[in-house]
């Protein structure tokens, strides 16, 4: 009895050092953009723009010239500069 018991503490150990690891675990995008509120504002309205373009694009059908395509990749360009500057102003 004591054997399955230690085994059923041992899994839920594992279990919870796994849950909390994967909860720590930040790839520093939250870390720098938190540090800088305005950059952090402008990657939010640039995330809610794609979203209102991905729905334009639902809306019309996909045909838009590929301009929206297009917007959206601009769109995830410039958030990644956003992370970049944020990157740089806190180091």
């Amino acid at each position: 009895m004591k054997h399955r018991q230690l085994t059923v503490v041992a899994a839920a150990a594992l279990a919870f050092s796994l849950v909390s690891g994967c909860a720590v675990a930040d790839d520093g995008y939250g870390y720098y953009m938190s540090r800088h509120p305005n950059i952090e504002a402008a990657d939010f309205n640039a995330e809610q723009a794609i979203e209102r373009m991905r729905a334009a694009q639902r809306a019309n059908g996909f045909d838009m010239g590929g301009h929206a395509g297009r917007a959206i990749g601009l769109l995830q360009e410039a958030r990644a500069e956003m992370q970049a500057s944020a990157e740089a102003a806190t180091r």
